[in-house]
């Protein structure tokens, strides 16, 4: 699959969490889940950002939580998982796996629907031991009501004019 069914705002998003994992101060190993999440909340005027912000969330606020905690976080056995490679990038098991989920929840669509924010931050929630499912779950979000919110926000998309 790999990056070629992401969308616009979904490339968009890998593009900044590939960006955070070792441009700067939140340099790590591979991509995590966190840096995901991070993507996602980078691009509010897309569909998992419009959810969020549906759901009541302050985008800025989590933002800031998901910058903390991957500047902060350590795991508590201090052993990291080995890297996987997703389109030339390694990334976290975790990270992997919630990418793999996105096309799972783009497929439900259609088979060749493209991934969106909106199929990354389901992902997301679908790994609860990730950091972005986590820092989601702190601010209450849980896959439940974000795919309720989602599937509302689908119907607003269909027009009738």
């Amino acid at each position: 699959m790999e990056t070629e069914r992401m969308g616009r705002c979904a490339r968009l998003a890998w593009d900044h969490a590939v960006e955070a994992r070792s441009g700067g101060r939140i340099e790590r190993p591979g991509v995590m889940t966190a840096h995901l999440l991070l993507g996602v909340l980078k691009e509010p005027a897309c569909a998992g950002g419009l959810i969020l912000a549906k759901m009541g969330v302050d985008l800025a606020v989590v933002l800031a939580h998901t910058e903390f905690v991957l500047l902060h976080g350590r795991r508590r056995d201090g052993v990291d998982d080995a890297p996987v490679d997703y389109a030339g990038v390694p990334h976290t098991p975790a990270a992997r796996a919630v990418l793999d989920y996105s096309l799972e929840e783009a497929a439900l669509f259609s088979e060749t629907y493209p991934i969106g924010t909106e199929h990354i931050l389901l992902g997301l929630l679908r790994v609860p031991a990730g950091a972005g499912c986590r820092v989601l779950g702190f601010f209450g979000i849980d896959e439940a009501r974000a795919r309720s919110t989602r599937d509302e926000f689908w119907q607003v998309l269909r027009l009738e004019e």
